[in-house]
């Protein structure tokens, strides 16, 4: 199909848009509607569009933007797809987001960063300490609320979700209100130091994902010599940005060997949609990667 919705509350637009090289974009948090969206956790779930190219993206977001935010009125995003990116700084983590990652999905994304680099943007590194706890910030809120919202379920049906589901959900129902009352406190630490970065970059630039697309049996993977698991892997890197509410795109960058699709995330400030979208655009449209797919 030409585009999809999906949503995202710990990076299910934005993984699947990059293990299937295609673009994923995820709002602002509260930018769309949730209205009709079966929830999963209230502080973190986003509706976003799956397209097939930036631009398609852009139409489907101003679309779904809410009506009410004053923002969308006589505001064609389409239209703010043609600017240069000159002079704009684009940020690097030094923490986190190249730890545990494959050669070729970190080789491939720095690649990115000297295209835009030939765009004219300015490629900065950046410190963001704060992005070490953001799996476990983002995991313990996850359980908390999801085993909230199910709890009924869980009582009353629970012969009837998945056994992978329901151990997540049971898992959420023994977690102390201390630990998720710590986790948001410490969310309030992280979004201030994501603020600081802010206030020197406009966009964050990282992998989508550390790895291609697993195989359906591959339940660990070797990365640096060492073995992870893949259910871990695959949400690591996209975590961040769900605890932040920032937009954040990602955008098809390259192959790995054996043929597999490798995204980038393009991450801007909160209701800058307008920037990431942009700078996706014009990459897209440098690097026309749609022509270049491999003949498996």
């Amino acid at each position: 199909c030409m585009a999809a919705l999906g949503t995202d509350t710990g990076g299910s637009i934005r993984i699947p848009a990059a293990l299937c090289g295609i673009v994923g974009f995820k709002p602002t948090f509260g930018r769309v509607d949730r209205h009709g969206v079966y929830p999963l956790c209230w502080s973190l779930d986003t509706v976003g569009p799956m397209t097939r190219t930036v631009c398609d993206a852009a139409i489907m977001f101003d679309s779904i933007v809410n009506s009410g935010n004053t923002n969308k009125i006589g505001r064609d995003y389409t239209r703010e797809l043609k600017s240069s990116i000159k002079g704009l700084r684009i940020g690097i983590p030094k923490e986190y987001f190249f730890d545990v990652v494959d050669d070729e999905v970190k080789e491939a994304v720095l690649d990115v960063a000297d295209v835009l680099k030939g765009l004219g943007a300015l490629i900065v590194d950046i410190s963001i300490p704060a992005l070490d706890h953001s799996f476990a910030i983002s995991t313990a809120i996850m359980m908390a609320e999801s085993a909230s919202l199910h709890i009924e379920n869980l009582r009353n049906n629970a012969e009837d979700i998945g056994d992978d589901v329901r151990s997540r959900l049971e898992l959420g129902t023994l977690m102390p209100a201390l630990d998720y009352i710590k986790s948001q406190r410490s969310r309030t630490s992280f979004n201030r130091q994501l603020d600081r970065a802010f206030s020197d970059v406009d966009v964050i630039l990282a992998p989508s994902t550390p790895i291609g697309a697993p195989s359906f049996s591959q339940s660990t993977m070797f990365i640096n010599g060492k073995e992870e698991s893949t259910l871990f892997l695959l949400p690591r890197l996209t975590r961040p940005f769900n605890i932040s509410g920032s937009p954040t795109i990602s955008v098809p960058c390259g192959f790995t060997s054996s043929g597999m699709p490798i995204g980038v995330q393009l991450a801007g400030r909160i209701f800058d949609e307008p920037t990431v979208l942009n700078v996706a655009y014009l990459y897209e449209q440098a690097t026309q990667w749609h022509t270049m797919r491999p003949k498996l």
